[in-house]
Parts: C-alpha cells; structure tokens; sequence
C-alpha cells in the first residue's frame, strides 16, 4: 500500500495480520505504544534541525523514516539517537505508572520498550546504533574505510549473536535471538555511508 508518505509492503501487511491474529488488543498496544514513541523521537529531532521527512515504509526491515537536508553529522547521530533515547524514556514512564497501579499492559508495554531502545543501541546496521556508529566512522576515518569498518563491525557482531541463538536452541532457548540475528544479516545494506543520512529505523 503506498498513500503518498506512507508506504507498506505486502510483507509488513501479512506481518501485522499475523500479529493481529494471534495477539490480543492489550498485547498490541503494548507493543505499537513504544514503536510509535520510538519513531516521534526520531521524527521530532529531524524536524528540530531542519530535516524534510519525506516517506514512512514499513517493510520487513522495520519502519523506515527517509528524509533529506541539510544538516551536521553531529545533527543526524542525535537524530538517530533520539528514537532509542524516546523509548528508554517511555519505558521508565510506563513502568513508573505500571508500579502505581499495578498496571499489565504498561509493564508489558514498559518493558517491550526497553528492549527495543536497548537493541536499536546495538552498533549494527540498519540499526540506530548501526547509523551512528557509521556517522562517527565516517567521520574519523573517512568515508570510504568508515563503511568497511562499519560493515565489518556489523556483520561480526550479528554473526556472533547468530550463533548464541544458535547454541541456545540446543538448550530450547534463543529462537527469538536466531531469528532477529538472521534478520540482521540478511537487512545489512550495501554501502553504509550512502544510507545512514538518508534512512533511520
């Protein structure tokens, strides 16, 4: 489906139809609250600077915001930043209030936050944390050895959770782990540097 800025994949539409179908409203809210959370946070800090969003995707990959300006790379790492930075904020709020009122959605809600803030922090691409460590590289050692440090560090790094999912399954544990870390691999862009000033997750 693409509606002009929005646009979702048949992918991501069986994705949220498998979701839809086995989870219930309350689970569902607890876990759009904090996608929605995360991707303001990045949306709120590119318009701060100046940035032009130009298309939302939903794909396989995650949400995708694509945006263009100009702007520092100090300005696109906090950008970045700013999604996972939103969601560590949400999730203390929600578990804050869940402890108030012994609340199980907005623990659940808290806690799903959490982790995706963590994870997003991880400095693998096209993860958040992937971005700014490609900003950074760049930087300091230039484009072209940035992006080969950046898809070194990001392919070792999914590779060897890959494998602790791998060797956790033999104890029944770490498909979720597995899965994720496949998906890792197999979302890995091409050039580093051409896309991490163009897309955030």
């Amino acid at each position: 489906m693409d509606r002009g800025r929005l646009s979702i994949s048949p992918g991501a539409a069986l994705l949220g139809a498998f979701f839809y179908c086995t989870a219930s409203f309350s689970e569902l809210a607890a876990i759009l609250a904090p996608a929605i959370v995360h991707e303001l946070g990045h949306i709120v800090a590119l318009r701060l600077y100046g940035l032009r969003i130009r298309r939302i995707t939903a794909d396989l990959r995650g949400l995708c915001i694509e945006y263009s300006g100009l702007c520092s790379p100090l300005g696109h790492a906090v950008s970045a930043l700013a999604g996972p930075a939103a969601g560590l904020g949400y999730a203390f709020a929600a578990s804050y209030f869940a402890r108030g009122g012994s609340n199980g959605v907005l623990a659940l809600s808290a806690g799903v936050s959490l982790l995706l803030s963590l994870f997003n922090l991880l400095p693998i691409l096209p993860l958040d944390g992937g971005r700014i460590f490609s900003i950074i590289a760049a930087e300091l050692l230039g484009g072209r050895r940035g992006d080969a440090l950046t898809k070194g560090v990001s392919l070792t790094l999914a590779t060897a959770l890959l494998l602790a999912g791998t060797l956790l399954m033999w104890r029944g544990e770490g498909t979720a782990l597995t899965i994720v870390s496949l998906w890792l691999l197999l979302a890995q862009p091409d050039k580093a540097v051409l896309v991490k000033r163009r897309e955030l997750l």
